[in-house]
């Protein structure tokens, strides 16, 4: 058997899920991710700025000349790109695709435009001044990851990340880290768009040790051991929910898409979200997350209050 069926989770490490993404190859042809990623295992490797192809080919590179210990790996560059450009993503991807000529680069080239956050936070990637690559199973949890050249240390650091991780998903438990959608109301959408904020810059995540909410141009964070208690809450008048607010009776803040529904998350030691300096903290943060009971009993698990 290959050493990737061979692996232990010596130091029981819980696994990363890879999120749900759109991409398209350079053919222009849409692929869904992790689904799209075929190998057993997937070297991905991320990029986040042109300058960083040299190093993305070193890594595939290196995928080439592993196939003696993994014989089915697959290599996929995923160059990431900040929604803004979108407008201009068939001048973009089509330079990337003419400066490319052989078939089966443009079928593992695959561009993602999205905001970068989303990945980052997703990702629990630190750094977007270089690249990560990520070995990713056939059921799309990330099974190792180095930020980096490919160096030998990096590849010995990447094999023995694999080496101490389980074999499959099975019985791994849940994912390190847990990515949720706002619920967005369709009456609401132009209005919030308005103020940046879409389904691509709307999300929160849920890291080991901390909870990140990215709200278009607002961002909040706080960590998992600072909440003493969350629940299920609403449904809310729409003068009160929609957009970012702040509550002057008990300094609480809102993100808010929907009239629907969301959750309440009390804190210890308030936080900023409104304002980027810490002259106003919030002790409560409200959100109108898609999936309400899931992120209270994902947020409930890490934070101990069951």
């Amino acid at each position: 058997m290959q050493a990737w069926e061979h692996a232990e989770n010596e130091k029981g490490l819980s696994l990363l899920e890879f999120l749900q993404l759109s991409a398209r190859d350079l053919f222009g042809s849409e692929v869904k991710l992790p689904a799209g990623f075929t190998g057993r295992p997937s070297l991905v490797v991320i990029a986040f700025r042109r300058q960083h192809q040299s190093l993305v080919d070193e890594w595939i590179a290196w995928g080439e000349t592993a196939a003696d210990q993994f014989p089915e790996m697959r290599s996929y560059e995923l160059p990431v790109i900040a929604t803004r450009w979108s407008p201009a993503r068939g001048l973009i991807d089509g330079g990337m695709a003419q400066a490319v000529r052989d078939p089966e680069v443009r079928r593992r080239t695959l561009t993602v435009y999205t905001d970068v956050r989303r990945v980052t936070d997703a990702l629990d990637i630190h750094r977007t001044d270089t690249v990560t690559a990520m070995l990713v199973d056939e059921s799309g949890r990330v099974r190792a990851r180095v930020t980096g050249p490919a160096d030998p240390s990096a590849i010995e650091d990447l094999l023995g990340q694999l080496a101490h991780d389980p074999p499959s998903a099975a019985g791994a438990g849940p994912a390190e880290v847990e990515t949720f959608s706002f619920e967005f109301d369709h009456q609401f959408r132009r209005l919030l768009a308005l103020a940046g904020i879409t389904p691509g810059t709307a999300h929160l995540t849920l890291a080991p040790t901390r909870l990140a909410i990215r709200f278009g141009p607002w961002s909040c964070e706080t960590p998992i051991a600072n909440v003493t208690e969350t629940c299920v809450t609403g449904p809310y008048r729409w003068y009160r929910a929609i957009g970012p607010r702040g509550s002057f009776a008990d300094l609480g803040v809102t993100f808010g898409t929907s009239t629907k529904g969301g959750v309440c998350v009390l804190l210890r030691e308030p936080v900023r979200g409104l304002l980027p300096v810490g002259v106003v903290r919030h002790p409560g943060i409200t959100v109108t997350v898609a999936e309400p009971e899931r992120f209270v009993a994902s947020l409930r698990r890490r934070a101990g209050l069951d």
